[in-house]
Parts: C-alpha cells; sequence; structure tokens
C-alpha cells in the first residue's frame, strides 16, 4: 500500500519562497508584505476570540502568514544591513580585504583573461566590518590558485550591485592582491585533494576524459573541453558536470551503506551521514550551488534512511524554508528551482513509474534509477524552458544510458581522488589511485559518446518560446503525456484483476 503523501509542510514552503521572491524584486513592497500579514493575523485572533471560526480551521492559513511574515520580516533587515553597508553608496577606487567564497569563473571568451569571482568585504582600507558579499572582477592569472577562505588585499573600482541579490557591490580589481595569512587548514586539504586529481586524471586519461573526471566527481570544469560542455548541454547532461544532489546522495549513501555493512547501529547513521555531507561540501566548495545540492542531497538521504516514504516530503519542505532564510538569494536561482522540482518529482512520481517499470520485468536497481531520471527530466523541463527557451529532445534518452555509470563514477572517483591525496608523488596511494582512473576510462568514454552523439543531433533540443510561454507550452506537453502515462500505468495495475 502507497504511504500517505505529507503535504502540510508545502503551503508554508510556497509561502517562503514567494514572499523572497517579491522581496528580491520590489525591495519597497516588504514592508507592505509584512504589515499586511500581521493584519491577517490579528483579524484571524480577533475571529476565534470572538468564536466565528476555530483555530482548527484557520490553521494552516495561520501557519502559511505566519511563515510569510517570517521571511519578510528576515529579509528586510537583512536589506537594511546592505544598505547601511559602507560601500554601498560608495563610487571611485578603494582599498579592500576580502575573503574567497568560491573558485573564479573564467569570463568567455577565455582570451579575455579575466574571472568573476564571489568574495566576502570584510575590512575597507584600515577598518574591519561585518563580512558582506560582493562580486569581484580581475586577473585570472592574479585569482586562479586562490582557494576558498583565501583573505587579499586589493585596490579595486566599487560599481553597484547587480538587482535582485543580496549583495554590497561589484568590484573590479585595479591593482595586484596581496595574500593576507593563509586560508583554513580544511580549505587547504580540499585544494590539496583537488590538484591530486586533476594530476591524476591527466596521467591516467586522454582527453576529453581527463577533464571530465574532476567535473564528475568534485565539480571541477577547469579542464573540460569548450565542445564536450556544449554535447553535455545539448544533451541534457550539463547537471552532471555540477555538483547536485545526486552526487551527494549517491557518495553518502555508499559510505553509510558501507557503515552499516561494518555493523554500526542504525541509529548513528543520520548523525554519519550529516558528516559525510559536511566532509563533501568542504571538498567540493562551500559555493551556493553547492550548498543547494548539500540540502537536496540531504532530503534524498532522509528519504533512503527513513522507513517511511512520506517523511522525504515534509524534509523537502523544510529544506526549502531553511535554504531560503539563510540564503534568500536561492529564490530568483535556476538551480535552485531544478533541485526542487527535481526532488518532488523523484518523491511524487518516482515510485510510480518505478512500479510501472516492474510490470514489465525491469529488474528493482534497474527501475529505481530509471524512474528517478525518468521523474526528475519530466517535472524541470518547463522550467529549462523557461530559463533557456529550449526543449531537450534527448535529455530523458541521454539521462537512461549513463545512469548505469554515473554511480560507479561518482563512488570511484571520489575514492581515487581521497586515495590518490595520501603520501607523495608515485607513491602506493598514487599508484592505486592512478589504476582507479584508468579503470574508469571505458564509463567516460561511454558519457563523452553519449553527449557526442545524442548532443551533435541538430535537433536533439528544439527552440520553444521564452520565459513564461515556452514553460507553458512544455509543462502543458509534459502534462498531457504525463496523464496518458498515467492512463497506461492504471490499466496496467488494475487490468489483469479485472479480467
Amino acid at each position: 500500500m502507497t504511504p500517505a503523501r505529507d503535504l502540510r509542510l508545502l503551503a508554508p514552503a510556497a509561502a517562503v519562497w514567494g514572499t523572497t521572491i517579491v522581496g528580491l524584486l520590489a525591495v519597497s513592497a516588504i514592508r507592505v508584505l509584512v504589515i499586511v500579514c500581521v493584519a491577517a493575523l490579528v483579524g484571524l485572533s480577533g475571529a476565534v476570540r470572538a468564536g466565528l471560526v476555530s483555530w482548527r480551521a484557520v490553521g494552516i492559513v495561520v501557519l502559511v502568514l505566519g511563515m510569510a511574515g517570517t521571511a519578510g520580516t528576515a529579509l528586510s533587515f537583512r536589506v537594511a544591513a546592505i544598505q547601511q553597508f559602507p560601500l554601498h553608496d560608495e563610487r571611485g577606487k578603494t582599498t579592500v580585504t576580502v575573503r574567497v567564497v568560491d573558485d573564479p569563473v573564467p569570463l568567455r571568451p577565455a582570451a579575455s583573461g579575466r574571472s568573476r569571482i564571489r568574495v566576502d568585504v570584510v575590512a575597507i582600507g584600515e577598518r574591519s566590518v561585518s563580512a558582506a558579499g560582493a562580486h569581484l572582477l580581475g586577473a585570472t592569472s592574479d585569482w586562479a590558485q586562490m582557494v576558498p577562505g583565501q583573505r587579499a588585499r586589493v585596490l579595486v573600482r566599487v560599481r553597484p550591485p547587480p538587482e535582485h541579490t543580496m549583495l554590497v557591490a561589484s568590484l573590479t580589481a585595479v591593482g595586484t592582491p596581496t595574500l593576507v595569512g593563509e586560508p583554513p587548514a580544511h580549505q587547504r586539504v580540499a585544494a590539496h585533494i583537488r590538484d591530486r586529481l586533476r594530476t591524476l586524471s591527466a596521467r591516467a586519461l586522454s582527453s576529453p576524459e581527463s577533464g571530465l573526471l574532476p567535473g564528475l566527481v568534485l565539480g571541477d570544469i577547469s579542464g573540460l573541453d569548450d565542445e564536450v560542455r556544449d554535447d553535455f548541454r545539448d544533451a541534457g547532461l550539463s547537471h552532471l558536470t555540477a555538483v547536485s544532489g545526486s552526487n551527494f546522495a549517491i557518495v553518502c549513501g555508499a559510505a553509510l551503506v558501507l557503515l552499516a555493512l561494518l555493523g554500526c547501529p542504525r541509529r548513528l547513521l543520520p548523525i554519519l551521514g550529516l558528516l559525510v555531507i559536511v566532509g563533501f561540501v568542504i571538498l567540493v566548495r562551500p559555493s551556493p550551488s553547492v550548498l543547494r545540492a548539500a540540502m537536496m542531497g540531504s532530503v534524498g538521504l532522509l528519504a533512503m534512511l527513513s522507513r517511511r516514504r512520506s517523511q522525504a516530503l515534509p524534509a523537502l519542505g523544510t529544506a526549502v524554508i531553511v535554504g531560503l532564510l539563510w540564503w534568500p538569494e536561492l529564490a530568483l536561482a535556476p538551480g535552485f528551482a531544478l533541485s526542487v522540482a527535481a526532488t518532488a518529482g523523484i518523491v511524487l512520481w518516482g515510485p510510480a513509474i518505478r512500479d510501472w517499470l516492474w510490470h514489465y520485468r525491469i529488474p528493482t536497481g534497474v527501475a529505481e534509477v530509471l524512474a528517478m531520471a525518468i521523474a526528475a527530466q519530466l517535472v524541470t523541463a518547463p522550467i529549462i524552458a523557461l530559463i533557456s527557451g529550449r526543449f531537450s529532445i534527448v535529455a530523458i534518452a541521454a539521462n537512461i544510458l549513463v545512469v548505469p555509470v554515473v554511480g560507479v563514477i561518482s563512488i570511484v572517483g571520489t575514492v581515487l581522488a581521497i586515495i590518490g591525496s595520501v603520501g607523495t608523488s608515485g607513491g602506493f596511494g598514487w599508484v592505486v589511485a592512478e589504476l582507479l582512473a584508468r579503470l574508469l576510462g571505458p564509463a567516460l568514454w561511454w558519457m563523452v559518446t553519449c553527449a557526442r552523439v545524442l548532443g551533435g543531433w541538430a535537433w536533439a533540443s528544439i527552440p520553444v518560446p521564452d520565459g513564461v510561454v515556452g514553460a507553458a507550452v512544455v509543462g502543458g506537453a509534459t502534462l498531457v503525456v504525463g496523464l496518458w502515462a498515467r492512463s497506461r500505468m492504471s490499466a496496467h495495475r488494475f487490468g489483469p484483476e479485472q479480467a
């Protein structure tokens, strides 16, 4: 019997998300929204005291208004703090000390030699300030080797921040940065592991597989060819070269299975799973996209460990609420919407698709993986159309074809990255890691070939109207296909019994 779906946190999560979007798009509307929520709560309280309605009848409305008001209040405080930050209204040149938050992203074309870096401003001149986020443009040669947590002092030109963000300024480096101290020890270890993986991949594999392995394992696409990157995008596989919730679920799930086989008590597995997730976040960089993926991976992990599948949806709702309250910019991030939609699709429709595949005698393990890939692709297609104005014809087929090797590459790649970082170059750990990398060669070749063949077709992705119209067209087509498939599943499920 299919367990009941717990949808209680769906409306509060949607309220927080909607309030945050309104606040980011129209800052002046935040206070009005909060006042309306408070007034509505007061009115409902009066109605309850007057005996007109009961708390039970208005419970969900009170919860939604309360969460919307909380989100709006928290966002208004953060906006006020940003507007009062010393750099917010400053223009011209000044010297700042920044803390690198994420890896530099080279701007295209690569010949420009410029990169964009997410930083926190921690000092202006000689005066320390509370850390505040900013974008910094600088020469790739000056910033490429910096790791998260590294501080640098540099002369910058200050410009207004991008709209609809929680940044205090856009900075352009005018001078050469001067390093201040060293990054934290855990970030130095993570940088060492990433560097070793790149070196091992280059030694053990030929191009383009050598540039693909670090991207699949740690989201490091610095060595990935532009042509391969375009093939992955056209084939609907680009999400594999960025650390996603599936990476966390696969790697952390494998670690927990190993711990369980070693006799670890089940009650400790959630705690150990959380520690594994934290360690993986440090390894692949604590950027917004990685933290988003960690949240979604945690939801998947909870669904796997829980004896009740119905707990997955409340976990997803909680992840959305906490994530948006902590990092409001996620509300407008396409990747966040894609992650939430994919996770919800897997939880809601994955079991039905799996059961349908069982009807055709697909093995259990294969059916589970195929069901996740199909559900995720179907629910994310309208969002992709909204963002890019394109609909991938081959995305579902491409993801199904690479499913058998994704888990193997993620698990074995993570293991070889850790083993290869131990000891000196050419030592025992290095040799074992290089051997493992060579063993992954055929799996990587298969992924590159699938992307090249499917993504290389002129009709692999077709243009659709961009924006809301495109999303509506693709969403309507997806709904029609889904309803047809659901009727077919019902016919297969109940037809033999009625016969």
